[in-house]
């Protein structure tokens, strides 16, 4: 997870969500466990502006989505927060299983977890990583629930993650044989820049990274 800087809100939803929610609200009250049409709130423009804050990427577990992949999430289910259902402040993007697999808000509170478009708390305060385990990082609460909620240390991902390292692994390889071979002590710019590309936000698992690489002098 990281930080996840929200965009102004797309213009179908401006327009549209007053109608979809007074809608969806009526219908609720005949049938109370309806749930809002997901081509409103998951329509391709919201959808899109999602994908672009998070390059591409699922809010919670930080892997990347394939065009089809990513599903507009309610941060507070709509079960719980009728009312939020096409509030641009409580529609995040996820990939299947940290939608599908998350702990409800009733069970786990997002209150006591991180939230990725809460740009004034760093997830690294509270997360870290062994090799490809996530962990909270100093006892945190917040971390552990977090990582609770969200299955952050289901197999997939950790297989993910480890597939990442292993593929950093065989880069730096490369790139010390290359520096060795050449006599050099130091890597180039160019070779220092491409190193630190795996932690830059548009990258899978940038987090992890950011984690491994942090206070390395190259």
């Amino acid at each position: 997870m990281i930080s996840v800087t929200r965009l102004p809100e797309p213009s179908i939803l401006t327009q549209k969500k007053e109608k979809w929610l007074a809608a969806f609200l009526k219908k609720r009250e005949s049938k109370p466990d309806a749930s809002p049409h997901s081509k409103q709130y998951g329509h391709e423009e919201i959808r899109e502006t999602l994908e672009t804050m998070s390059f591409h990427k699922c809010f919670y577990c930080e892997q990347e989505l394939g065009e089809t992949e990513g599903q507009v999430d309610h941060y507070v289910e709509v079960a719980e927060k009728p009312e939020r259902a096409f509030e641009w402040n409580n529609l995040y993007l996820s990939c299947p299983l940290c939608n599908g697999k998350k702990s409800y808000n009733i069970k786990i509170p997002v209150s006591d977890c991180l939230d990725p478009c809460d740009i004034s708390e760093n997830p690294s305060a509270h997360l870290s990583f062994d090799d490809e385990h996530i962990i909270q990082r100093q006892n945190s609460v917040k971390g552990a629930k977090t990582i609770q909620k969200y299955k952050l240390n289901r197999r997939q991902l950790r297989y993910l993650r480890l597939k990442q390292l292993q593929r950093f692994e065989r880069f730096l390889r490369k790139l010390l044989e290359r520096k060795n071979r050449e006599g050099r002590k130091e890597f180039t710019l160019l070779e220092k820049e491409a190193i630190l590309r795996f932690k830059e936000p548009h990258h899978a698992f940038s987090l992890m990274f950011n984690v491994y690489l942090s206070g390395i002098e190259f």
